[in-house]
């Protein structure tokens, strides 16, 4: 007869259970602030797409949160990670997002700390790629979706119930939080049932969500535990300290000047060789009929506004512009992407925040080290405007 060894699965299960049971705070005690600054410059989807790290840098003073998507790892000596490392203003940037973490996923985010976001300032850097007509879609969405910020938002009773419901049904829109059963169907309780579930469904499912919501929580503090992906940074803080905001701009200039070659973009020459050559004669006038001008992605950057001054938070929003000789050549209409600029502008200042509008530089040499991705001389202007707004609350960049 065949003999059965239950002895490693009984120590396998003791072992999980042990975990399982640890009280919070004991984990949160391994978690040191030395990793908590190492975090700052991870960009790691562990640290975004959970609560905890986040919770601890929001919590302390020194930390300048800054919310983007794809240019945030634009790492050069300018990127206000090194910059303000060579040039200390009494805060340390902490870069949150990556490419797809557009508005909707930086909505869930906010949401998940709003009892945190009173008075804390912060930066918000919107790029015109957002905002084509589809907004964000599920091949961008699904890898930057948090389940436990889904659920964060499920059980969130402190943000205004109307603002909780137009989240709940766009997020319903996509399948990775339609699969997830318990979710969905609290989620369709809420819009159903604003005051509350009634159905005896709802109210055997919402205990059982609620202990998939803690086990989330618990998860994301152990992942917590370990460090993310570390970028290089291309520091030099001899290139960039003690200068003048002109010095600063001339330096970026020769710094980018080098690295394009004389490319007709004015990009990487090794962005320009791997990425545009071999597509150049293909894109010539292809985007002759696009516009920024119609998006849900303006509906997505709403729900942030609002979110934002209901919890009196102390935003600063930069406008990114895109290379105008490459969309000049790809035909996309310059009035598709004015539209774009005037009408985010329009939306954040009705909101009564601050907003540094960059899209004067589209044809600025060096502005951008790509097709879209500000560097170089771009991240001087959003030092300029960051340093400004730590210390005043109307921040003007020439």
């Amino acid at each position: 007869m065949r003999k059965y060894a239950f002895g490693p699965l009984i120590i396998a299960i003791v072992l999980f259970l042990g975990l399982l049971f640890v009280p919070n705070a004991w984990i949160g005690h391994l978690i040191s602030n030395k990793k908590v600054e190492k975090d700052a410059t991870t960009l790691s989807p562990l640290m975004f797409q959970g609560d905890y790290v986040q919770s601890r840098m929001l919590k302390d003073d020194k930390y300048f949160p800054i919310y983007g998507s794809s240019e945030l790892s634009r790492f050069d000596p300018f990127h206000p990670s090194n910059y303000f490392e060579a040039n200390p203003q009494g805060f340390t940037p902490f870069l949150v997002g990556r490419g797809g973490t557009q508005s909707l996923v930086q909505f869930m985010n906010f949401a998940a700390h709003a009892d945190q976001i009173k008075g804390k300032k912060l930066v918000f850097i919107i790029s015109p790629q957002w905002f084509h007509k589809g907004g964000i879609d599920s091949v961008h969405f699904d890898p930057n979706y948090s389940m436990l910020q889904a659920y964060d938002l499920a059980f969130n009773k402190d943000i205004d119930p109307r603002l909780k419901r137009e989240a709940i049904r766009r997020l319903l829109k996509f399948d990775v939080v339609k699969r997830d059963y318990m979710l969905s169907a609290m989620y369709r309780s809420e819009i159903s049932h604003p005051t509350g579930p009634t159905k005896w469904k709802d109210n055997a499912i919402k205990p059982l969500a609620y202990m998939n919501w803690k086990l989330l929580e618990k998860k994301d503090l152990y992942y917590s535990l370990y460090g993310g992906y570390k970028h290089k940074l291309y520091k030099d803080p001899k290139l960039v300290k003690g200068k003048s905001w002109g010095e600063l701009k001339q330096l970026a200039t020769q710094y980018g000047e080098k690295r394009a070659k004389g490319n007709p973009f004015d990009v990487t020459d090794s962005f320009y060789k791997k990425k545009v050559l071999p597509i150049q004669h293909r894109m010539r006038n292809h985007n002759r009929h696009a516009t920024y001008a119609n998006s849900i992605e303006y509906k997505d950057f709403q729900m942030i506004l609002d979110l934002l001054k209901e919890k009196g938070a102390e935003p600063i929003f930069v406008t990114i512009p895109v290379n105008g000789k490459w969309y000049d050549y790809t035909g996309f209409p310059k009035e598709g992407r004015d539209v774009f600029y005037k009408k985010i502008k329009k939306q954040v200042e009705a909101e009564g925040f601050p907003i540094v509008d960059l899209s004067g530089h589209e044809y600025d040499p060096y502005f951008l080290k790509d097709t879209m991705h500000i560097s170089w001389k771009g991240w001087v202007y959003v030092d300029k405007a960051m340093e400004q707004h730590w210390k005043t609350k109307n921040p003007r960049v020439d």
